[in-house]
């Protein structure tokens, strides 16, 4: 059979799972501090009449105003930013098995710091070290299930990256609910190294990305990955074909490419959704390839963009999609009810009752991811960020509505249904449209700068969110949901749909030339 025509093999799905395991790190630490927050600070005497006296040679709790709190959740985004400039980098110089080994060391000595924390300083910077794990990963972990995955399954194992965040998160919640005493929150925190623990002694199994092997010419090495994740019982020559074409701009046999060439068969472009009009796209589009992006005439392998020059190059349009998709993926204020929902819908429901509802709004987080993954490859990337995106703007008026008007039902229904739109759609495609939308030369610099631009969002909304609220109240929403609203339209017109289309197809639609030393 056809590897191209492949789903789900069960190697693929392996290294998968493995490499999801980041993501569930990830949501781990996003949803750590919200539920023990009380038992942290020390509020409402959840540490006893001392809350900041000495058991075991470290304090009960740890004395935090509003805004150094604030300052102190979202300071693991300042962290991850970092992680997420320098993730790009990394990743191309020592590969995704590499980059995530150094990930989970990061994840490890944050959980380690936060966990035996003597000082807000200290607590602080354990944040910001796990943070930077998180950068990191949130470049890698897409990277390699993108490159891994079939065309068939991309979807569902792009979307799985997210699934496993909201996992995550869910499993802090209910963790939570058991360790929210002094001083048991710190077993909470240190939960955060055990499953970067279990990574780390499963990634020698899994084989590196057979793109990132052909993008540094190592072509037996990238042929036996290929067919390892395929099954020994696929053909893989056309697929493995089509990468070195793509990715080196000649044949796997060190020939010149040319655009003929590159199209192979009727049947193999079908397999790819090439088709004839796309291919005469190409044809059309006069592109001057850059001498110092294409590859040496010697055959050696070509120069994975830096940042400056992925703004400068072709793929620039389809680099700035993805990453203002991954901004307005946090502009909708998502975080902002994850860190703050347990004090958030305590005013509400009173302090008791806004846990129990906040791990009930996790359940709901992963019941509808689960639902994103059956419908990813159903309806499409597009057509999900379409009702996602309309879902959380008329959620978040529903839910300000409910706040106005005292209907406490409704503003529990706000909360649910934006929790929900905003999973079906919002929440798993970001991380997997870059690289269903880019080559993996310019993979890396567009996924550092998409990260960045994620985690920062991510830190802004963190900080201010607990001030607007208190200015505000519920009614700011309000301005979430005009960006919102924004994020439809800007959809509706620039974002294309990648369902089960190769990025050569896509590139071509667009008027894009792959990079080669034939053009």
């Amino acid at each position: 059979m056809d590897s191209r025509e492949a789903t789900f093999p069960g190697y693929m799905l392996y290294c998968g799972i493995v490499c999801a395991l980041t993501s569930l790190s990830i949501g781990y630490v996003i949803g750590s501090p919200n539920v023990p927050e009380s038992a942290i600070r020390g509020l409402k005497g959840d540490c006893g009449p001392n809350p900041y006296t000495k058991s075991g040679g470290f304090p009960n709790c740890l004395e935090f105003s509003n805004i150094l709190w604030g300052f102190a959740v979202g300071s693991f985004c300042l962290g991850a930013m970092a992680g997420g400039l320098t993730g790009g980098t990394i990743q191309n110089i020592y590969g995704r098995r590499r980059t995530m080994f150094i990930s989970n060391i990061f994840f490890i000595l944050g959980a380690l710091l936060i966990a035996l924390t003597y000082h807000q300083a200290q607590f602080i910077v354990g944040r910001i070290i796990i943070g930077y794990a998180c950068g990191l990963g949130g470049v890698v972990a897409p990277s390699y299930l993108g490159e891994v995955s079939t065309i068939r399954g991309r979807g569902t194992m792009g979307a799985g990256f997210q699934l496993l965040i909201v996992i995550g998160i869910l499993i802090s919640n209910l963790i939570g609910l058991g360790l929210s005493r002094a001083p048991r929150w710190r077993i909470m925190f240190a939960i955060n190294g055990l499953f970067p623990l279990i990574q780390l002694f499963l990634l020698p199994s899994l084989v590196e990305s057979p793109k990132w092997l052909v993008s540094k010419n190592r072509l037996p090495e990238a042929r036996d990955a290929l067919q390892k994740l395929r099954g020994q019982a696929s053909n893989i020559e056309h697929e493995f074909a089509d990468m070195v074409r793509l990715l080196l701009g000649r044949t796997s046999d060190g020939h010149t490419a040319n655009r003929a060439a590159a199209v192979a068969t009727p049947d193999s472009a079908a397999t790819a959704g090439v088709t004839q009009q796309n291919d005469s796209a190409f044809e059309e589009t006069k592109f001057k390839a850059d001498p110092e992006a294409r590859a040496p005439a010697t055959g050696g392998s070509p120069h994975n963009y830096s940042i400056s020059r992925l703004f400068s190059s072709e793929c620039n349009k389809l680099a700035v999609i993805g990453i203002l998709v991954h901004f307005f993926q946090q502009a909708t204020a998502i975080n902002g009810l994850i860190y703050y929902s347990t004090s958030f819908l305590g005013d509400v429901f009173g302090e008791g009752n806004s846990k129990y509802i906040t791990v009930g709004t996790s359940c709901c987080n992963l019941v509808a991811t689960i639902l994103s993954v059956y419908l990813m490859d159903k309806l499409g990337r597009r057509t999900l960020l379409l009702i996602s995106s309309g879902g959380v703007t008329i959620s978040s008026i529903l839910l300000v509505i409910g706040a106005y008007r005292d209907i406490s039902g409704l503003v529990v229904a706000g909360v649910f249904l934006f929790i929900a739109f905003f999973a079906v759609g919002m929440g798993p495609i970001p991380w997997l449209l870059l690289s269903e939308l880019l080559p993996t030369y310019a993979l890396s610099a567009a996924s550092s700068v998409a990260t960045a631009v994620n985690w920062g969002t991510n830190f802004v909304i963190g900080l201010v969110f607990p001030s607007l609220n208190d200015g505000l109240g519920n009614g700011t929403f309000i301005i979430f949901a005009a960006l919102t609203a924004i994020q439809f339209v800007y959809i509706w017109i620039f974002v294309p749909e990648t369902k089960a289309r190769s990025i050569e197809d896509i590139m071509a639609e667009r008027g894009v030339a792959p990079r080669s030393d034939f053009m």
